[in-house]
Parts: structure tokens; sequence; C-alpha cells
């Protein structure tokens, strides 16, 4: 960490959960994102990528992405100007197809060999920071804002502290530690992406991230709470009705309530956790660029994210998953309209870097796997 960081880090007040320590000089308002997209655009991109790709066998997906993103990418805009995506589909393709081919040989172990399914488990660990790595280089290297890319500067090596170690502190604590291997590694993430000639700095913030499970966790239990006695008194109710036999319809409907309030609830509960570590995230964030550092805001809430996920969790299971990608327009402009940057000085003082080669396997590698990787 730079010493300007330094003097940042002591400078900053005590500050509840997600929200921003005061900025040393606030620069007016500062520069806001936005999202100009729309629910019926995105939707018919996502439909027709949706049909494609199961008739193609999921190859189309790959095409699919690129389009997706691209929508995405250049309707989310920041002064003025939008983002860009610049993937190959058939770098993409081709990342996806040796990803299938790991994934078909652990499914046939599991049912064939279980010895050899986890012995190749564990001769895949030691992958993961490849992966990550070459996932985030190649979205970040693929990633544009007024014609000037993104980059990940950080070796495989880099990521094994963050990633194996932060696995087996997990393991060894029984999930307590998961919260800090989660903040470690997201400080990895951002600590060696760059734009231009600057870099992202993410400060240390791991007691906020146990804030934010611990909150999430409080709240889940409570509708836990809320759900079994709504239950509990259907129940009685009907029971009462029935002079103390439910009927088979009754206890479908019950079950089925039960369920559903359930379902939203773990449907809600992991999208406000996601929300609010990355708050907790761009409040700690910094761009340095010529020694000047550039400073982030995130003005997202819990109630804020509790009615947007829950809701729509809700109009994604009423609509059979057609309402999912309103959800995710809907939740992309929260996002946006809730993050704030407030620069030290003109960004037109940030200037390019040359980029090396791009490999989208690690990319593909990351979505086969399913790596949450928190950005």
């Amino acid at each position: 960490m730079t010493s300007s960081s330094q003097d940042y880090t002591l400078a900053m007040e005590p500050v509840r959960i997600g929200q921003p320590a005061s900025p040393p000089t606030p620069q007016g308002d500062g520069l806001g994102f936005s999202f100009s997209g729309n629910g019926a655009a995105y939707f018919r991109i996502w439909i027709v990528n949706l049909l494609l790709s199961i008739l193609t066998l999921g190859i189309y997906s790959a095409w699919g992405k690129v389009r997706s993103h691209q929508y995405l990418y250049g309707h989310t805009r920041f002064a003025g100007a939008g983002f860009g995506y610049h993937g190959k589909p058939l770098a993409i393709l081709k990342g996806r197809a040796l990803v299938f081919l790991v994934l078909l040989l652990l499914g046939v172990t599991q049912k064939s060999s279980p010895g050899l399914h986890a012995l190749l488990y564990l001769l895949l660990l030691p992958a993961l920071p490849w992966v990550v790595v070459m996932a985030m280089r190649f979205r970040l290297r693929n990633t544009s804002w007024r014609q000037m890319r993104f980059n990940f500067r950080a070796s495989t090596m880099d990521a094994v502290g963050p990633f194996i170690m932060g696995l087996i502190i997990t393991v060894l604590t029984l999930g307590i530690g998961f919260p800090y291997a989660r903040h470690m590694q997201q400080r990895f993430l951002v600590n060696n992406a760059w734009f231009g000639n600057a870099r992202f700095e993410m400060l240390n913030c791991a007691s906020d991230y146990y804030r934010v499970y611990f909150r999430a966790s409080a709240l889940g239990l409570l509708m836990l709470l809320l759900f079994g006695f709504i239950g509990g008194l259907y129940s009685s109710i009907i029971s009462h009705l029935f002079s103390g036999h439910l009927s088979g319809i009754s206890l479908l409907l019950l079950g089925a309530t039960v369920y559903l309030g359930v379902l939203l609830l773990w449907m809600s509960i992991g999208q406000v956790v996601r929300d609010g570590l990355a708050n907790v995230m761009w409040n700690h964030i910094l761009l340095e660029s010529n020694g000047r550092l550039h400073r982030f805001e995130s003005s997202m809430t819990l109630r804020g994210l509790m009615n947007l996920h829950a809701s729509n969790a809700l109009l994604t299971l009423l609509t059979l998953g057609l309402y999912y990608p309103f959800a995710k327009l809907r939740a992309l402009r929260y996002r946006l309209e809730h993050l704030k940057m407030f620069p030290d000085e003109d960004l037109a003082a940030i200037r390019a870097r040359p980029q090396s080669s791009r490999s989208a396997l690690g990319d593909a590698a990351a979505d086969g796997f399913e790596l949450d990787l928190g950005l």
C-alpha cells in the first residue's frame, strides 16, 4: 500500500457497515453511473439466446454471452460514455469445450469410480488459482471505457494464498473464517486490477464482511421463524375448520406456501449478501493514478436490497422464469444508480498501458465450475 493510501486509511472515521468514510476532499457530487437499457430489448436478446442455445446443444451460448455482454456493457454509462465488451465467441467456445470435457470426466467417474473421482478433484484443486487469474485477465482485458482497456496484472502463484489458503482457513474453522477468506480473495482481485496506468486498491475491511454475513444470517433466521409461525397458524386454522383433520388439499397448500416462502428467502438472501459485500467493497476501493486517489461510494441499503431481490424472486417464480431478464436489469440499474466516483483529478490524465495476449479459457472455466469471483 502506498503512503498516500495509508494517509487515507488513517483519516477514515468509524462507519456503519457498507457505508463509506467521509472523503478527505469531496469533489462536488461525484460522477455517477447509470444504465440506459430497457427490459423489453434485453428480453428479446435473452430469449433468442436461450432458444438458440437449446437448439444448438449449447454451442450458441458463446455467441449469446457476447451479445448479452455487449448490450449490458454498452448501456452502462459513466461520465457520459458507455463501456465496451470485446470478447470473441470462438475463444469462449474453445474454453467451454475443454471445461465440458473436464465436467464430463468428473460426472462419469462419480458413478463408475468414486476413488478416481475424488482424486481428480484433488488434482484439479491446484488449478483453481490459474483459473481465477485467467478468468480475470480475460474479462478485464476485454472490457473498455472510452476506448481504453482494463487489465489484470497478477500471476498464478499470486493467487495461491488468497484462494487455496482461503479454502483451507474456511475448512479448518468450520466456516467461521469464510468471510475473512472471501475478503482476502476480493482484495486480491481488486488490488491487481488496472485501468490504463491507474491501479485499483481495496483497503482492509474484513470486519465489515463479517457484519454483512451476520446481518444476513440474522435476517434469514428471523424470516424462517416468521414462515414457521405463519405455517403453524395456517395449520391451526385449517385443523379447526376441519375438526382436527387436515384434508389432502389443505396439506398440499400448506406445504406449497412454506416451500415457496423458503425458496424466496433463499433466492433473496443470497443476492442480498452478494450486493452487501459489493457495497462494502466499493466503499473501500481507491483508484490510484499519478499519486492521486479517486474514491468510490456505494449507497445501497439493506432494506432496499431486500425489497429489490425479494420482489424479483417472487416475480421470477410466478412467471416461471420469464421475468429473469427484467429482474437482472432492475438489479443492475439499482446498483449503478447507487454508485459514484469522486475523482481527484481529470480522468484524462489516465493513460493506456500495452496489453498482452488474451485467453478465454479461464473465463470459460470460471463459468463451468461456477466460481463466484465476486466482481
